[in-house]
C-alpha cells in the first residue's frame, strides 16, 4: 500500500523532500500527497497557494487537494483545473452549503464527482482508483 503524505503548509513540503533525500521513496516508489488547506495556521485555500504547493512537491509525485470548511469549494474546482485529484468527506466539511449541514458523507462525494464530470475529469471507478492508490481490495 502507498502511505498518503498528508501537508498541511509549505515547510512540511520542504520537510518532505528532506524525508525522501535521507530515505528514499517509500514502499513501491510512488509518492502521493495530499494538500490539506484552510486549516487555522497551515496553508490557506486558495488557488495561488494551491498552485505554489503543487510546483513545491517532488517530481513525480502525484496529488490530491482537500479543503477544510469553507475553503471545500475553491480548493476542489482549483484541484480540477490544476491536474489534481480529490480528497472530500466529513472529516474535513461539515457543512454543505452556507446554514446548511451535511447529511451524509455521500453528499460531498456526489457534488466532487459532479463537478469532476463538469470540469471534464470525469471520477476513477473505484477500482482504478484502488490501483492508482495502491490499494488492494479487501473483497479479493
Amino acid at each position: 500500500m502507498v502511505p498518503e503524505f498528508e501537508l498541511f503548509d509549505l515547510g512540511q513540503v520542504a520537510t518532505l523532500h528532506r524525508l525522501l533525500g535521507e530515505f528514499g521513496p517509500p514502499a513501491g516508489g510512488h509518492v502521493h500527497c495530499d494538500l490539506v488547506m484552510g486549516v487555522p495556521g497551515g496553508m490557506p485555500g486558495d488557488v495561488p497557494t494551491l498552485a505554489a504547493a503543487v510546483a513545491a512537491l517532488p517530481a513525480g509525485a502525484t496529488w490530491s487537494a482537500t479543503g477544510i470548511g469553507r475553503t471545500a469549494l475553491p480548493v476542489l474546482l482549483g484541484a480540477l483545473a490544476a491536474g489534481g485529484h480529490l480528497r472530500v468527506g466529513m472529516e474535513d466539511t461539515l457543512s454543505f452549503a452556507r446554514g446548511r449541514p451535511v447529511a451524509r458523507n455521500a453528499e460531498l462525494v456526489e457534488r466532487a464527482a459532479e463537478l469532476a464530470r463538469f470540469a471534464q475529469r470525469p471520477p476513477m471507478q473505484a477500482a482504478a482508483a484502488r490501483a492508482f492508490l495502491g490499494v488492494r481490495d479487501r473483497r479479493s
